[in-house]
């Protein structure tokens, strides 16, 4: 597999750490180690474009040296018909022109979908304690970065077995409180509701996963759902579009014990879909398909 040669200025390094449970690398910087450690294994036309986009574009000083990080790019790229690929996390996808012949594989935008997932090198959230389901679904977050998140709100709010704690602005540093909080309700609750936000996806999908819940994915333009060649999200999970929200409730108040149980167990079995290495399988079969 060819590498694209590009400044290790595409690559920074940040002290971001978003989201709380956070402990390691983002998608690009997994997938950057990964792909060089496997480079003379692959096998495929496709070269690999080495940008930690997530890094880069989270950096204040983005927006006004992306006309430069342009200049540099496209001199870097000496065959604008040959084909390429590239991983990216953040919300807004690739904020450069790349080369017609893109792969951009994606947790929110681009190509082919990926889900939304980090590195946590101290597995907190596998780790903590299994208690007792007495609420039938949560969330903690905020209800503004979309507005399909205020709508979930107002359709549940006073539901018997419903508890949200939100707020109204969204930051960065999440306070340790509210992670906690969203560690206790999470893994009290049958059903974790991880409505997009900001970007199509949500970390709550394969957070509530690893807590022992079974995600409920809210949606409106676009079901950024990875793998659906490979599995069926219907046994492990629930997927609403926001036409739906009215029926949210009766929806997963009308899952009955045994069906609930039957989709935790399904979710563990695919979980490693939703790992860093799981992904990484994915992306190089998805490749080496084109062979």
């Amino acid at each position: 597999m060819q590498i694209l040669e590009l400044s290790a200025l595409f690559r920074p390094k940040t002290s971001h750490v978003y989201p709380p449970f956070k402990k390691g690398r983002y998608m690009e910087e997994f997938m950057y180690d990964y792909l060089i450690s496997k480079q003379n294994e692959i096998q495929t036309k496709y070269i690999y474009i080495p940008i930690f986009w997530t890094n880069m574009q989270n950096h204040p000083a983005f927006i006004d040296k992306r006309k430069s990080y342009q200049i540099l790019f496209d001199e870097a790229i000496k065959d604008r018909d040959a084909s390429y690929f590239t991983i990216v996390q953040h919300d807004d996808g690739c904020q450069l022109l790349l080369p017609r012949n893109t792969i951009v594989f994606g947790a929110c935008k681009g190509n082919v979908p990926l889900p939304l997932i980090y590195e946590d090198i101290t597995n907190r959230l596998v780790q903590h304690p299994r208690v007792v389901k007495d609420l039938l679904a949560s969330f903690v977050g905020t209800y503004t970065t979309h507005p399909i998140r205020g709508k979930m709100y107002n359709t549940l709010f006073g539901k018997t077995g419903i508890e949200c704690r939100v707020k109204s602005k969204w930051e960065k540093n999440v306070p340790e409180e509210d992670a906690n909080a969203f560690l206790d309700l999470t893994s009290r609750s049958k059903f974790c509701l991880a409505p997009r936000g900001y970007g199509r996806s949500s970390f709550r999908f394969f957070e509530a996963m690893l807590l022992g819940a079974v995600p409920v994915y809210l949606w409106d333009d676009q079901e950024w759902l990875p793998y659906k060649d490979k599995i069926d999200y219907s046994a492990f999970a629930v997927s609403i579009h926001e036409k739906e929200l009215p029926e949210l409730y009766t929806i997963l108040s009308s899952i009955s014990k045994e069906d609930y149980e039957r989709m935790v167990q399904e979710g563990k079995k695919i979980s490693n879909w939703f790992t860093m290495e799981g992904m990484a399988e994915y992306i190089v079969s998805y490749l080496l398909s084109f062979c």
